[in-house]
């Protein structure tokens, strides 16, 4: 943490959002509704900034992804947080009287980063613990969601005040029954859909990337799908899970590797 202590962080500026538009669209058609709804938030702001935004539809409809690729377009840094796996201790410092002090998972963020304006990916927010042992992940959101709050947020582990006002948040939900209303209050909701048959074309080039990039291959090294390749997709998929769409296509490139290999 020693640089950060009384040192002015830099502030990602907004990127051209024609050009982030034209992105998400191409990978996200189905979800035109909310690129417009998020990037709206963004218009007029020299500085990546917007409210916390609350995403939810059907598990495998992509909103990770999308969350993902927004960030990756905009250009700060991400701090993901499995909500299903987080309590409010761990989020939000432990005390330094312990030894397993560790500042807030923002703060975090930003020594990693770099900047002051990191996004905070809280996938599955539906799913967080409501047992209060260790505290509710969904309790401790409520300080930093509030820009009067987060702007002197009272870090455990560095027992002084830091600023975590330029923070962004997104969440992903599939259902929202069980959230407190006070943390819905504090968000800006959107429904998320789930894409149909027609978008398998435009999901097709964009899923085998994140396939490729996770494999450490660049996409040059890769042809396109052949028409019979194509083919066999839209047979065994008509829309959905997005989840389900990448399964299939790495049984299509292990294919090929394997047809490969025998010649």
């Amino acid at each position: 943490m020693k640089g950060l202590i009384d040192v002015p962080l830099p502030l990602i500026k907004t990127p051209a959002l024609a050009e982030v538009r034209r992105q998400l669209m191409a990978e996200f058609s189905y979800a035109a509704n909310v690129v417009d709804f998020v990037l709206s938030d963004l218009v007029g702001r020299p500085t990546v900034a917007f409210r916390p935004l609350l995403m939810v539809g059907p598990p495998g409809s992509g909103k990770t992804r999308f969350a993902q690729r927004l960030q990756q377009l905009l250009g700060v840094g991400m701090w993901r947080t499995d909500s299903s796996g987080a309590d409010g201790a761990a989020f939000s410092g432990t005390d330094r009287r312990w030894a397993t002090a560790q500042p807030c998972h923002p703060l975090l963020a930003i020594a990693r980063a770099r900047h002051a304006n990191v996004m905070i990916l809280l996938d599955e927010l539906d799913k967080a613990a409501t047992g209060r042992d260790h505290g509710r992940l969904f309790d401790c959101l409520l300080g930093f969601l509030e820009i009067d709050s987060a702007r002197q947020y009272p870090d455990p582990a560095l027992q002084t005040p830091v600023d975590l006002r330029h923070v962004c948040y997104v969440a992903t939900a599939n259902f929202i029954d069980n959230l407190p209303s006070p943390l819905l209050d504090r968000f800006r909701k959107i429904d998320f859909p789930k894409p149909t048959e027609a978008d398998l074309l435009a999901l097709i080039p964009a899923v085998i990337t994140d396939i490729l990039r996770d494999q450490g291959m660049d996409r040059r090294w890769i042809e396109g799908l052949s028409p019979s390749e194509t083919s066999a997709i839209a047979h065994h998929w008509r829309g959905g899970s997005v989840r389900r769409l990448r399964r299939l296509l790495e049984i299509v490139l292990r294919q090929r590797e394997v047809n490969a290999s025998r010649h």
